[in-house]
């Protein structure tokens, strides 16, 4: 009977243990997580005040309206088309991997020229146009 109780407080402390390994391995991923978003969001003000700053180095004063005219889809791939307030437009091309992620392609398609956060929109319609 000493054994069985033995046996039982070495499973028991054991269990125990690993519980407050597991609860220390997810508060680290935790942690390191949080800091990967707060360096994340920094990026983005960053990049943020640096498309500001190019605008106002290049004193585009006017303010550029994008449209996304259209968004079609076809499996993996598809088009958008888009005007802005200036008269300019075009089409991109792009295609749709397995992940959602969304990669453009640079040689067919046309970019708008005095908006340098377009893509940001572009994947936002490609997006809100896949949960259709």
């Amino acid at each position: 009977m000493k054994k069985f109780l033995a046996y039982t407080a070495i499973a028991i402390g054991s269990l125990a243990v690993l519980v407050i390994i597991g609860f220390f391995v997810v508060s680290l991923f935790q942690a390191r997580l949080e800091t990967s978003n707060e360096r994340l969001e920094s990026r983005e003000e960053e990049r943020s005040s640096l498309e500001d700053r190019w605008l106002d180095a290049h004193e585009n004063d006017e303010s550029v309206t994008l449209v996304i005219e259209d968004v079609s889809i076809d499996q993996s791939s598809g088009t958008l088309e888009w005007s802005d307030s200036q008269g300019e437009g075009g089409i991109v091309y792009f295609s749709i991997a397995s992940d959602d992620s969304i990669t453009f392609s640079e040689a067919e398609s046309t970019f708008p020229e005095n908006m340098p956060s377009y893509p940001r929109y572009f994947r936002e319609a490609i997006i809100e146009e896949m949960n259709k």
